[in-house]
């Protein structure tokens, strides 16, 4: 071994290097598969969970919507169509129960922590990125971001990441190249899917055009190679939600706008001046200070990667922290499940924290490199760890409110005392009944919120279930009449009380039947 060693000290020849790489070649395939089994298992407590009210509201609308119902206008859910696509793949996968949907989102989340890994390696090495997609993966199952849910933005996080992957792939080529140019495409078609899933994953635009903007300047590429690439990245974005856009157009045209854009520029978003400032404070406060010592990692992180020979890349995760706040911010309501969008470049920025601190010659960094690894995994042990050896226990979850419990009987007995064509209406905020008892909406809103700030929706609702023609089989008052300030004039509950009368109530939920 002696005689293969050259140069200077301490230095290995080619031939050492290939024979360690070859005993060694093993560890990718077995870090992806542990990565993959990490990942699935985080989630595994959660099988059993109750859907929440936005996870019962995009399956019913993707069940009617595959039995035959125009989508938008017999059910208007402010959404672009990607996040009912995926619910009817899922449905179409056979795993259209309660379980089978979280078994969906846990294998889904397997893959985009896959995708992480990859985009990690190339910009920061193997280490980072088994650290950076392994702490992802277990963030993604705590429920202090909703973890426990299949929601909007665990399904947009697999094509966004695949964008970033394009992008990242196209740094290798030169700005103005055919393959540059391909990548770039890719990375726009990706990002439109992402946002035709969740709308904040348009956060991918800005962060690709100021790359390519930074990417130009650093190089100092000709003008029209930057230009190039900036409109291979605008085409990609162009044909995916063209794509979208003329579906929605030809099926729906009286609906399609106003339910994906119009709604939410109206009434529902930062532009709007849903600036949402108490669940921002709240919530944000909730989240850094149960994930504490991930967030302070991530400190050293990004002041790690804003120096020496790996700046480049510090930059690109500077752009992809901010762009992905600035999707976050987009909706201006800042719920926990939001913060999902910043958990992928937020555990990067942690691995690179916890490297550059191991890595500090002085021994004070060195203990605190230490306390926040174990003070870390104390927090996951605590959090994470014991619920996979009993199921969660939905009351103990965020967000959690009596009529989430009540929701499986509830469906359980309207399935038993109503017929397949039968329709029902629930007051006012949980589609995971219609989706759980397979009975069709009397409704177009499945959510308070377009009730409440949709023009005439509330009157239209009340005018369908005093209409005989229109009116359900039974009414859940799954939340009280007088919610959110719906029904202050009394004309739902003078429909209740002359149409309808109590059945019953389980757990809590009275169940009003139709007698007139």
């Amino acid at each position: 071994m002696q005689g293969q060693r050259t140069g200077a000290a301490g230095a290995v020849a080619p031939g050492v290097r290939a024979a360690r790489g070859a005993r060694t070649a093993w560890l990718w395939p077995a870090g992806v598969v542990a990565l993959v089994a990490l990942a699935c298992l985080a989630r595994w407590p959660y099988l059993d969970v109750p859907i929440s009210a936005d996870e019962g509201g995009y399956a019913t609308a993707a069940y009617w919507w595959a039995r035959g119902d125009t989508l938008y206008r017999n059910i208007t859910i402010t959404r672009p169509q990607g996040i009912f696509v995926v619910f009817r793949a899922i449905e179409a996968l056979g795993l259209g129960s309660v379980r089978g949907i979280h078994l969906f989102a846990a294998g889904y989340n397997a893959l985009s922590a896959l995708v992480l890994l990859a985009v990690a390696a190339r910009l920061w090495g193997r280490r980072v990125a088994y650290g950076a997609a392994a702490l992802f993966a277990l963030l993604m199952a705590v429920p202090y971001v909703e973890g426990y849910t299949a929601n909007a933005e665990l399904f947009m996080l697999l094509p966004l990441l695949a964008g970033v992957y394009c992008l990242v792939r196209a740094d290798d080529r030169p700005l103005g190249s055919a393959a540059a140019r391909g990548l770039l495409a890719g990375s726009g078609l990706l990002g439109a899917l992402a946002l035709l899933v969740k709308p904040s994953g348009a956060a991918l635009l800005p962060l690709g055009a100021l790359w390519l903007l930074w990417r130009g300047r650093a190089e100092r590429a000709p003008w029209r190679a930057w230009l190039g690439a900036e409109a291979a990245l605008g085409a990609g974005w162009a044909l995916g939600l063209g794509t979208a856009l003329a579906h929605g157009l030809s099926t729906a045209p009286d609906q399609y706008l106003n339910a994906v854009l119009l709604y939410r520029l109206r009434a529902d978003s930062v532009l709007a001046g849903a600036t949402g400032g108490d669940y921002f404070a709240v919530n944000t406060l909730y989240v850094v200070a149960h994930l504490l010592p991930v967030f302070l990692l991530a400190v050293a992180g990004l002041v790690a990667a804003s120096r020496g020979a790996g700046r480049r890349a510090g930059v690109f995760l500077w752009l992809w922290l901010a762009t992905s706040f600035g999707g976050m911010a987009l909706g201006g309501d800042w719920f926990l499940h939001y913060y999902q969008q910043l958990l992928p470049p937020l555990a990067v920025a942690a691995a690179l924290g916890a490297r550059a601190l191991w890595r500090w010659p002085t021994w004070p960094a060195l203990a605190v490199a230490q306390t926040l690894a174990v003070v870390t995994a104390l927090l996951f042990a605590a959090t994470v760890a014991p619920t996979f050896f009993r199921p969660a226990d939905p009351a103990t979850l965020p967000e959690y409110e009596p009529g989430v419990g009540a929701a499986a009987p509830v469906a359980a007995y309207l399935r038993a005392h109503t017929a397949p064509a039968d329709t029902i209406y629930v007051a006012y905020d949980h589609a995971d009944i219609y989706y759980v008892s397979q009975r069709r909406p009397a409704a177009r809103w499945l959510h308070f919120r377009e009730l409440t700030r949709t023009p005439g929706a509330f009157a239209e609702q009340v005018a369908r279930l005093a209409d005989p023609a229109t009116a359900p089989r039974y009414i859940v008052g799954a939340q009280d009449f007088t919610r959110w300030g719906l029904d202050a004039d009394g004309s739902l509950r003078a429909v209740v009380a002359r149409d309808y009368a109590l059945e019953t109530t389980i757990d809590g939920v009275p169940l009003y039947r139709r007698v007139r």
